[in-house]
């Protein structure tokens, strides 16, 4: 049997109507990818908090119905994670600042170092080097609108004619081939 997920602005519409499951719902659906927005730049400590705050916060929000566009609903979830964390490293900062004797503070900023900022471009560099040697187009295609173009897991079942089931097995296994090719390229076999 086939489960069919609703669209995100579906999803605020039954929120809005004050159903729970549809909350619950919500929070299955983004719970992996706002884990991963989180664990990019929080403390593994911090990480659990920020991520609990996103879905009150997101919650919230949808219930009074502050979501202008719901058929944008993980990019706004996404947001509301990287506020939540921008704020909680500020706070962190400010809360050291004090905690530290003026000649031996330290600046902290939420901002990645230039090291940082240079190892993020090389993985991304390698990724896109990854993808485009990916012999099928199919797995290129899932891969890029599913993870970097933020495309609408519906709307890319119907352009490639997948079931939601069908997309989720055809998305696990573009991931296991992309991973594979990745470890091949990065260990320099090719």
């Amino acid at each position: 049997m086939e489960i069919t997920r609703t669209s995100p602005a579906d999803l605020v519409r039954r929120i809005l109507a004050g159903e729970k499951s549809a909350e619950n719902e919500l929070v299955e659906r983004y719970a992996g990818g706002v884990r991963v927005v989180i664990r990019q730049s929080a403390p593994d400590t911090d990480a659990d908090d920020i991520y609990q705050e996103t879905f009150c916060l997101v919650l919230q929000k949808v219930r009074r119905g502050e979501v202008r566009e719901p058929e944008r609903l993980s990019g706004f979830i996404v947001s509301v994670a990287r506020n939540l964390m921008i704020d909680h490293f500020r706070r962190t900062s400010k809360q050291q600042a004090r905690e530290e004797p003026a000649e031996t503070a330290v600046l902290y900023s939420p901002e990645p170092s230039q090291l940082d900022r240079l190892l993020q471009e090389q993985r991304k560099t390698l990724a896109r080097r990854v993808l485009a040697a990916m012999p099928s187009e199919r797995d290129r295609t899932v891969l890029f609108r599913f993870y970097i173009a933020d495309d609408d897991k519906d709307r890319i079942c119907e352009d490639l004619g997948l079931s939601s089931t069908h997309f989720n097995q055809v998305l696990c296994r573009a991931r296991e081939r992309f991973r594979a090719l990745l470890e091949e390229m990065d260990s320099g076999k090719k």
